[in-house]
Protein backbone atom coordinates (compact mmCIF):
# COMPACT_ATOMS: atom_id res chain seq x y z
CA UNK A 1 0.00 0.00 0.00
CA UNK A 2 1.08 3.58 -0.52
CA UNK A 3 1.73 5.84 2.40
CA UNK A 4 -1.36 7.83 3.32
CA UNK A 5 -0.24 11.15 4.74
CA UNK A 6 -2.66 12.28 7.42
CA UNK A 7 -0.61 14.80 9.34
CA UNK A 8 2.76 16.46 9.00
CA UNK A 9 4.64 18.30 11.73
CA UNK A 10 7.71 20.31 10.81
CA UNK A 11 9.77 22.26 13.31
CA UNK A 12 12.70 24.48 12.50
CA UNK A 13 15.05 26.67 14.49
CA UNK A 14 18.34 28.42 13.78
CA UNK A 15 21.11 25.91 12.99
CA UNK A 16 18.69 23.00 13.34
CA UNK A 17 17.48 20.55 10.75
CA UNK A 18 13.76 20.40 10.02
CA UNK A 19 12.58 16.83 10.04
CA UNK A 20 8.97 15.82 9.56
CA UNK A 21 6.60 13.61 11.54
CA UNK A 22 4.07 11.89 9.32
CA UNK A 23 1.04 10.00 10.54
CA UNK A 24 0.69 7.17 8.04
CA UNK A 25 -1.79 4.38 7.43
CA UNK A 26 -1.01 0.75 6.65
CA UNK A 27 -3.06 -2.43 6.53
CA UNK A 28 -2.59 -5.01 9.26
CA UNK A 29 -3.32 -8.61 8.33
CA UNK A 30 -3.04 -9.49 12.02
CA UNK A 31 -5.99 -7.24 12.92
CA UNK A 32 -7.75 -7.24 9.56
CA UNK A 33 -7.95 -3.47 9.50
CA UNK A 34 -6.05 -0.27 8.74
CA UNK A 35 -3.72 0.98 11.48
CA UNK A 36 -1.66 4.12 11.88
CA UNK A 37 1.92 4.85 12.87
CA UNK A 38 3.89 8.05 13.31
CA UNK A 39 7.05 8.21 11.21
CA UNK A 40 9.83 10.77 11.79
CA UNK A 41 11.94 11.44 8.72
CA UNK A 42 15.17 13.44 9.05
CA UNK A 43 15.74 16.57 7.01
CA UNK A 44 16.95 15.77 3.51
CA UNK A 45 15.28 12.36 3.38
CA UNK A 46 13.39 13.16 0.17
CA UNK A 47 16.47 14.45 -1.63
CA UNK A 48 18.94 11.87 -0.38
CA UNK A 49 19.41 8.44 -1.85
CA UNK A 50 20.84 6.79 1.23
CA UNK A 51 19.27 4.26 3.56
CA UNK A 52 18.65 4.78 7.27
CA UNK A 53 18.56 2.84 10.54
CA UNK A 54 15.12 2.61 12.16
CA UNK A 55 14.15 3.06 15.81
CA UNK A 56 10.71 1.74 16.78
CA UNK A 57 9.37 3.74 19.71
CA UNK A 58 6.60 2.34 21.95
CA UNK A 59 4.89 4.49 24.59
CA UNK A 60 3.12 3.41 27.75
CA UNK A 61 -0.29 4.16 29.27
CA UNK A 62 -2.26 6.80 27.39
CA UNK A 63 0.53 7.31 24.89
CA UNK A 64 -1.35 8.08 21.71
CA UNK A 65 -0.88 10.42 18.80
CA UNK A 66 -1.16 14.12 19.57
CA UNK A 67 0.01 13.96 23.19
CA UNK A 68 3.46 13.95 24.86
CA UNK A 69 4.73 10.93 22.92
CA UNK A 70 4.73 12.80 19.62
CA UNK A 71 4.78 16.43 20.68
CA UNK A 72 7.05 19.05 19.10
CA UNK A 73 9.70 18.73 21.84
CA UNK A 74 10.50 15.19 20.73
CA UNK A 75 10.75 16.17 17.07
CA UNK A 76 12.84 19.21 17.98
CA UNK A 77 15.26 17.03 19.96
CA UNK A 78 15.72 14.67 17.03
CA UNK A 79 16.21 17.66 14.73
CA UNK A 80 18.83 19.08 17.06
CA UNK A 81 20.81 15.85 17.34
CA UNK A 82 20.80 15.27 13.59
CA UNK A 83 21.01 18.90 12.43
CA UNK A 84 24.00 19.70 14.62
CA UNK A 85 25.80 16.64 13.28
CA UNK A 86 25.87 14.95 16.67
CA UNK A 87 24.65 11.68 15.18
CA UNK A 88 23.89 10.29 11.74
CA UNK A 89 20.27 10.63 10.54
CA UNK A 90 17.78 7.85 11.19
CA UNK A 91 14.07 7.11 10.95
CA UNK A 92 11.89 6.87 14.06
CA UNK A 93 8.58 5.01 14.02
CA UNK A 94 6.12 5.50 16.86
CA UNK A 95 4.08 2.32 17.22
CA UNK A 96 0.38 2.60 18.02
CA UNK A 97 -0.10 -0.27 20.45
CA UNK A 98 -3.14 1.19 22.23
CA UNK A 99 -6.42 -0.63 22.79
CA UNK A 100 -9.80 0.06 24.42
CA UNK A 101 -10.95 -3.35 25.65
CA UNK A 102 -13.71 -1.80 27.77
CA UNK A 103 -15.89 1.32 27.34
CA UNK A 104 -15.61 4.43 29.50
CA UNK A 105 -11.89 4.07 30.16
CA UNK A 106 -10.27 7.49 30.81
CA UNK A 107 -7.32 6.70 28.51
CA UNK A 108 -6.47 3.91 26.07
CA UNK A 109 -4.62 0.90 27.43
CA UNK A 110 -1.32 -0.54 26.13
CA UNK A 111 -1.64 -3.90 24.43
CA UNK A 112 1.88 -4.77 25.70
CA UNK A 113 2.46 -6.11 22.17
CA UNK A 114 1.00 -9.52 22.95
CA UNK A 115 -1.36 -11.58 20.80
CA UNK A 116 -4.50 -11.46 22.92
CA UNK A 117 -8.01 -12.73 22.16
CA UNK A 118 -9.38 -9.62 23.82
CA UNK A 119 -7.04 -6.93 22.53
CA UNK A 120 -5.97 -8.38 19.20
CA UNK A 121 -2.73 -9.74 17.74
CA UNK A 122 -0.45 -6.78 18.40
CA UNK A 123 2.78 -8.76 18.57
CA UNK A 124 2.07 -10.12 15.10
CA UNK A 125 1.02 -6.66 13.94
CA UNK A 126 4.41 -5.18 14.79
CA UNK A 127 6.67 -7.99 13.63
CA UNK A 128 4.79 -9.29 10.59
CA UNK A 129 2.90 -6.20 9.43
CA UNK A 130 4.48 -2.90 10.49
CA UNK A 131 8.19 -3.72 10.23
CA UNK A 132 7.94 -5.19 6.69
CA UNK A 133 5.67 -2.32 5.63
CA UNK A 134 8.13 0.31 6.90
CA UNK A 135 10.97 -1.44 5.06
CA UNK A 136 8.94 -1.41 1.85
CA UNK A 137 7.66 2.16 2.16
CA UNK A 138 10.90 3.85 3.25
CA UNK A 139 14.61 3.59 2.49
CA UNK A 140 15.63 1.62 5.56
CA UNK A 141 18.61 -0.53 6.39
CA UNK A 142 16.43 -3.58 6.56
CA UNK A 143 18.45 -5.81 8.87
CA UNK A 144 18.50 -6.45 12.60
CA UNK A 145 21.81 -4.64 13.10
CA UNK A 146 20.16 -1.36 12.08
CA UNK A 147 16.75 -1.93 13.66
CA UNK A 148 16.11 -1.02 17.31
CA UNK A 149 13.09 -0.95 19.60
CA UNK A 150 12.69 1.48 22.49
CA UNK A 151 9.96 1.40 25.16
CA UNK A 152 9.10 3.90 27.84
CA UNK A 153 7.26 3.24 31.12
CA UNK A 154 4.78 0.35 30.70
CA UNK A 155 6.10 -0.10 27.16
CA UNK A 156 9.43 -1.09 28.67
CA UNK A 157 7.83 -4.50 29.03
CA UNK A 158 6.40 -4.34 25.52
CA UNK A 159 9.70 -3.47 23.85
CA UNK A 160 11.68 -5.96 25.95
CA UNK A 161 9.29 -8.81 25.24
CA UNK A 162 9.31 -8.06 21.51
CA UNK A 163 13.08 -7.77 21.22
CA UNK A 164 13.79 -10.92 23.24
CA UNK A 165 11.24 -13.00 21.35
CA UNK A 166 12.30 -11.60 17.98
CA UNK A 167 16.03 -11.04 18.31
CA UNK A 168 16.33 -12.04 14.67
CA UNK A 169 14.32 -8.89 13.79
CA UNK A 170 15.68 -6.36 16.32
CA UNK A 171 19.35 -6.01 17.17
CA UNK A 172 18.97 -3.42 19.93
CA UNK A 173 16.64 -2.84 22.88
CA UNK A 174 16.27 0.37 24.87
CA UNK A 175 14.01 1.05 27.86
CA UNK A 176 13.40 4.23 29.82
CA UNK A 177 11.86 4.05 33.33
CA UNK A 178 10.45 0.73 32.15
CA UNK A 179 8.04 -1.51 34.04
CA UNK A 180 9.97 -4.47 32.68
CA UNK A 181 9.72 -7.27 35.24
CA UNK A 182 6.15 -8.46 35.81
CA UNK A 183 7.14 -10.24 39.01
CA UNK A 184 7.43 -6.94 40.89
CA UNK A 185 3.68 -6.41 40.44
CA UNK A 186 3.19 -8.68 43.45
CA UNK A 187 4.13 -5.70 45.59
CA UNK A 188 1.21 -3.65 44.24
CA UNK A 189 -1.51 -6.00 45.55
CA UNK A 190 -2.26 -3.90 48.70
CA UNK A 191 -2.69 -0.73 46.60
CA UNK A 192 -4.96 -2.60 44.20
CA UNK A 193 -7.14 -4.00 47.00
CA UNK A 194 -7.32 -0.59 48.70
CA UNK A 195 -9.48 0.61 45.80
CA UNK A 196 -12.23 -1.76 47.04
CA UNK A 197 -12.95 -0.69 50.64
CA UNK A 198 -16.17 -2.77 50.80
CA UNK A 199 -14.42 -6.11 50.18
CA UNK A 200 -13.78 -8.91 50.58
CA UNK A 201 -15.37 -10.43 48.67
CA UNK A 202 -14.09 -7.99 46.09
CA UNK A 203 -16.02 -6.94 42.99
CA UNK A 204 -13.11 -6.03 40.75
CA UNK A 205 -13.57 -3.74 37.74
CA UNK A 206 -11.19 -1.67 35.60
CA UNK A 207 -12.88 1.63 36.49
CA UNK A 208 -12.41 1.39 40.27
CA UNK A 209 -9.15 3.34 40.25
CA UNK A 210 -5.69 3.73 38.79
CA UNK A 211 -4.35 0.42 40.08
CA UNK A 212 -7.45 -1.44 38.91
CA UNK A 213 -7.06 0.00 35.44
CA UNK A 214 -3.41 -1.07 35.53
CA UNK A 215 -4.14 -4.64 36.70
CA UNK A 216 -6.95 -5.14 34.20
CA UNK A 217 -4.88 -3.80 31.30
CA UNK A 218 -2.06 -6.26 32.02
CA UNK A 219 -4.57 -9.10 32.42
CA UNK A 220 -6.24 -8.24 29.11
CA UNK A 221 -2.86 -8.80 27.47
CA UNK A 222 -1.67 -11.82 29.45
CA UNK A 223 -4.74 -13.78 30.65
CA UNK A 224 -7.76 -12.93 28.49
CA UNK A 225 -10.77 -15.22 28.80
CA UNK A 226 -13.59 -14.61 26.35
CA UNK A 227 -15.87 -16.95 28.35
CA UNK A 228 -15.59 -14.83 31.51
CA UNK A 229 -17.88 -11.79 31.21
CA UNK A 230 -18.22 -8.91 31.81
CA UNK A 231 -14.51 -8.02 31.59
CA UNK A 232 -13.31 -11.15 29.74
CA UNK A 233 -10.11 -11.57 31.75
CA UNK A 234 -8.88 -13.91 34.46
CA UNK A 235 -7.22 -12.08 37.35
CA UNK A 236 -4.44 -13.71 39.34
CA UNK A 237 -5.99 -12.23 42.50
CA UNK A 238 -9.27 -13.90 43.51
CA UNK A 239 -12.33 -12.29 45.15
CA UNK A 240 -10.89 -12.96 48.61
CA UNK A 241 -7.65 -11.13 47.80
CA UNK A 242 -5.58 -14.30 47.49
CA UNK A 243 -3.33 -15.42 44.67
CA UNK A 244 -4.98 -17.81 42.22
CA UNK A 245 -2.06 -20.18 41.44
CA UNK A 246 -3.42 -21.41 38.10
CA UNK A 247 -4.04 -17.94 36.70
CA UNK A 248 -0.78 -16.66 38.18
CA UNK A 249 1.11 -19.42 36.38
CA UNK A 250 -0.43 -18.37 33.05
CA UNK A 251 0.15 -14.71 33.78
CA UNK A 252 3.77 -14.84 34.90
CA UNK A 253 4.65 -17.27 32.11
CA UNK A 254 4.88 -14.05 30.07
CA UNK A 255 7.80 -12.81 32.17
CA UNK A 256 10.50 -10.95 30.25
CA UNK A 257 13.02 -12.99 32.21
CA UNK A 258 11.53 -16.13 30.64
CA UNK A 259 11.98 -14.66 27.15
CA UNK A 260 15.56 -13.71 28.05
CA UNK A 261 16.31 -17.27 29.14
CA UNK A 262 14.81 -18.66 25.94
CA UNK A 263 16.84 -16.27 23.81
CA UNK A 264 20.03 -17.25 25.61
CA UNK A 265 19.24 -20.97 25.23
CA UNK A 266 18.71 -20.45 21.50
CA UNK A 267 22.08 -18.73 21.13
CA UNK A 268 20.53 -15.33 20.44
CA UNK A 269 21.97 -11.98 21.36
CA UNK A 270 20.71 -8.45 21.83
CA UNK A 271 22.31 -5.11 22.56
CA UNK A 272 20.45 -3.93 25.70
CA UNK A 273 20.40 -0.46 27.25
CA UNK A 274 18.15 0.42 30.19
CA UNK A 275 17.72 3.85 31.79
CA UNK A 276 16.02 4.31 35.15
CA UNK A 277 15.47 7.16 37.61
CA UNK A 278 16.89 6.85 41.10
CA UNK A 279 13.64 8.26 42.53
CA UNK A 280 11.24 6.39 40.27
CA UNK A 281 8.62 4.18 41.87
CA UNK A 282 9.18 1.73 39.00
CA UNK A 283 12.94 1.40 39.51
CA UNK A 284 12.52 -2.10 41.05
CA UNK A 285 10.99 -3.32 37.76
CA UNK A 286 14.26 -2.55 35.99
CA UNK A 287 16.54 -3.78 38.76
CA UNK A 288 14.72 -7.12 39.07
CA UNK A 289 15.16 -7.74 35.36
CA UNK A 290 18.81 -6.63 35.45
CA UNK A 291 19.49 -9.16 38.20
CA UNK A 292 17.94 -11.91 36.09
CA UNK A 293 20.10 -10.89 33.12
CA UNK A 294 23.13 -11.18 35.41
CA UNK A 295 22.10 -14.71 36.39
CA UNK A 296 21.66 -15.63 32.73
CA UNK A 297 25.01 -14.13 31.74
CA UNK A 298 23.35 -11.75 29.26
CA UNK A 299 25.28 -8.47 28.92
CA UNK A 300 23.51 -5.13 29.19
CA UNK A 301 24.13 -1.51 30.10
CA UNK A 302 22.14 0.08 32.94
CA UNK A 303 22.23 3.85 33.41
CA UNK A 304 20.71 5.23 36.61
CA UNK A 305 19.94 8.94 36.33
CA UNK A 306 18.77 11.41 38.97
CA UNK A 307 15.03 11.80 38.59
CA UNK A 308 11.65 10.12 38.82
CA UNK A 309 9.20 8.64 36.34
CA UNK A 310 8.45 11.88 34.50
CA UNK A 311 11.40 14.14 35.27
CA UNK A 312 13.59 14.83 33.43
CA UNK A 313 11.13 14.56 30.52
CA UNK A 314 11.49 11.70 28.09
CA UNK A 315 12.95 13.78 25.26
CA UNK A 316 15.66 15.19 27.57
CA UNK A 317 16.79 11.65 28.33
CA UNK A 318 16.60 10.70 24.67
CA UNK A 319 20.24 11.42 23.86
CA UNK A 320 21.49 8.69 26.17
CA UNK A 321 19.23 6.09 24.58
CA UNK A 322 19.79 7.14 20.99
CA UNK A 323 23.56 7.60 21.29
CA UNK A 324 23.96 4.19 22.91
CA UNK A 325 22.98 2.61 19.58
CA UNK A 326 24.08 5.46 17.28
CA UNK A 327 26.98 7.13 19.11
CA UNK A 328 27.98 10.76 18.90
CA UNK A 329 30.05 11.39 15.79
CA UNK A 330 33.32 11.99 17.59
CA UNK A 331 36.69 11.90 15.83
CA UNK A 332 40.00 10.49 17.05
CA UNK A 333 43.55 10.83 15.76
CA UNK A 334 46.21 8.39 16.96
CA UNK A 335 49.88 9.22 17.25
CA UNK A 336 52.14 7.65 16.17
CA UNK A 337 50.32 6.53 13.04
CA UNK A 338 52.53 3.44 12.86
CA UNK A 339 52.98 1.35 16.02
CA UNK A 340 56.52 0.03 16.18
CA UNK A 341 57.12 -2.89 18.51
CA UNK A 342 60.84 -2.06 18.60
CA UNK A 343 60.39 1.55 19.68
CA UNK A 344 61.02 2.08 23.38
CA UNK A 345 58.13 4.52 24.03
CA UNK A 346 55.26 2.41 25.44
CA UNK A 347 52.32 4.83 25.01
CA UNK A 348 49.93 5.66 22.17
CA UNK A 349 48.41 9.12 22.06
CA UNK A 350 44.75 9.59 21.03
CA UNK A 351 43.22 13.03 20.45
CA UNK A 352 39.42 13.04 20.65
CA UNK A 353 37.10 15.75 19.34
CA UNK A 354 33.31 15.95 19.82
CA UNK A 355 30.78 17.10 17.20
CA UNK A 356 28.58 20.20 17.26
CA UNK A 357 28.95 22.49 20.24
CA UNK A 358 29.76 19.66 22.66
CA UNK A 359 32.76 20.25 24.93
CA UNK A 360 35.43 17.57 25.35
CA UNK A 361 35.76 18.73 28.96
CA UNK A 362 32.45 16.90 29.52
CA UNK A 363 33.93 13.54 28.52
CA UNK A 364 34.15 11.11 31.43
CA UNK A 365 37.73 9.99 30.88
CA UNK A 366 37.26 6.91 33.08
CA UNK A 367 34.92 5.47 30.45
CA UNK A 368 37.27 5.81 27.46
CA UNK A 369 38.50 2.55 25.98
CA UNK A 370 39.51 0.92 22.72
CA UNK A 371 36.55 -1.38 22.17
CA UNK A 372 36.84 -2.56 18.56
CA UNK A 373 39.45 -3.50 15.99
CA UNK A 374 38.21 -3.51 12.40
CA UNK A 375 34.65 -3.22 13.70
CA UNK A 376 34.82 -6.36 15.83
CA UNK A 377 34.22 -6.08 19.58
CA UNK A 378 37.17 -6.90 21.82
CA UNK A 379 36.55 -9.40 24.58
CA UNK A 380 38.44 -7.11 26.95
CA UNK A 381 38.39 -3.37 26.10
CA UNK A 382 41.72 -1.57 26.42
CA UNK A 383 41.17 1.21 28.93
CA UNK A 384 42.77 4.61 28.59
CA UNK A 385 45.59 5.12 31.07
CA UNK A 386 45.41 8.86 31.62
CA UNK A 387 44.03 12.06 30.09
CA UNK A 388 46.82 14.60 29.65
CA UNK A 389 45.38 17.85 28.34
CA UNK A 390 42.71 19.75 26.41
CA UNK A 391 43.93 21.87 23.50
CA UNK A 392 43.26 22.62 19.83
CA UNK A 393 45.82 20.21 18.42
CA UNK A 394 44.79 20.40 14.77
CA UNK A 395 44.09 24.14 14.73
CA UNK A 396 40.48 23.87 13.58
CA UNK A 397 39.15 26.06 16.38
CA UNK A 398 37.79 23.13 18.40
CA UNK A 399 39.27 21.60 21.53
CA UNK A 400 40.68 18.08 21.56
CA UNK A 401 41.06 15.80 24.55
CA UNK A 402 44.35 13.89 24.57
CA UNK A 403 44.44 10.49 26.25
CA UNK A 404 47.05 7.73 26.34
CA UNK A 405 46.80 3.98 25.79
CA UNK A 406 49.34 1.26 26.64
CA UNK A 407 51.02 0.32 23.35
CA UNK A 408 52.10 -3.24 24.32
CA UNK A 409 48.48 -4.16 25.10
CA UNK A 410 47.28 -2.77 21.79
CA UNK A 411 50.03 -4.57 19.85
CA UNK A 412 49.32 -7.88 21.58
CA UNK A 413 45.62 -7.49 20.82
CA UNK A 414 46.26 -6.69 17.17
CA UNK A 415 48.68 -9.59 16.82
CA UNK A 416 46.22 -11.94 18.51
CA UNK A 417 43.60 -11.04 15.91
CA UNK A 418 45.88 -12.28 13.14
CA UNK A 419 46.71 -8.85 11.77
CA UNK A 420 50.16 -8.89 10.20
CA UNK A 421 53.00 -6.36 10.12
CA UNK A 422 52.34 -3.38 7.79
CA UNK A 423 48.65 -4.27 7.52
CA UNK A 424 46.29 -1.34 8.17
CA UNK A 425 43.45 -1.73 10.66
CA UNK A 426 40.73 0.41 12.23
CA UNK A 427 40.78 1.22 15.93
CA UNK A 428 37.57 2.38 17.63
CA UNK A 429 37.47 4.32 20.89
CA UNK A 430 34.23 4.55 22.85
CA UNK A 431 33.22 6.43 25.97
CA UNK A 432 30.59 8.56 27.67
CA UNK A 433 30.08 12.20 28.54
CA UNK A 434 29.19 13.38 32.03
CA UNK A 435 25.61 13.80 30.76
CA UNK A 436 25.44 10.08 30.03
CA UNK A 437 25.69 10.38 26.23
CA UNK A 438 27.73 7.81 24.34
CA UNK A 439 30.48 8.55 21.81
CA UNK A 440 32.52 6.54 19.35
CA UNK A 441 35.40 7.45 17.05
CA UNK A 442 37.53 5.42 14.66
CA UNK A 443 40.97 5.98 13.16
CA UNK A 444 43.25 3.90 10.95
CA UNK A 445 46.61 2.57 12.12
CA UNK A 446 49.39 0.21 11.11
CA UNK A 447 51.80 -1.86 13.18
CA UNK A 448 55.31 -3.13 12.52
CA UNK A 449 57.70 -5.39 14.42
CA UNK A 450 54.84 -6.75 16.52
CA UNK A 451 56.86 -9.83 17.48
CA UNK A 452 59.27 -7.57 19.37
CA UNK A 453 56.74 -6.91 22.14
CA UNK A 454 57.81 -10.21 23.76
CA UNK A 455 61.53 -9.53 23.52
CA UNK A 456 63.21 -9.64 26.96
CA UNK A 457 65.34 -6.59 26.19
CA UNK A 458 62.33 -4.29 25.62
CA UNK A 459 61.61 -1.96 28.58
CA UNK A 460 58.02 -3.14 28.95
CA UNK A 461 58.72 -6.87 28.69
CA UNK A 462 58.50 -7.34 32.45
CA UNK A 463 55.39 -5.19 32.85
CA UNK A 464 52.18 -7.13 33.43
CA UNK A 465 49.25 -5.39 31.80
Amino acid sequence: MCTVLLMTIAISAPALAAGTAEEVSYYSDALGMDKTALVYLPEGYEAAGETYPVVYFVGGFGCGFGNWCSIPELVAELDSMIGDGLIDPFILVEVDQLVMPWPDLPVPMPSFLTDSELNGAYETLLVDDLVPWIDSAYRTRADRDHRYIFGRSAAGYSATRTALRHWDVFGGLGTQVGTIAMEVQMGAVPMFLAEYPDGPPYDFNPLAGEWSMYVFAWSAAMTPNMTNPPWYVDLWIDQDGNIDPDVAARYFANSDSRWAAEMAAAGGNLDIFMGAGDQDFYLPFTMYFANDLDDLGIPYTLQIFHGDHDNPPMWERLRSHITYFMPLNATVEFSPRVLNGRHWWPLVEASIELPGDLDVADIDTTTLAITQINGDDLEEPLRALVASEISDLNGNGRNDLTVWFWKPSLLRTVSGLGIEDHETFDVTVEGETSQGWFLAATDEQRAVNMSAIAAPWMPWSLVID
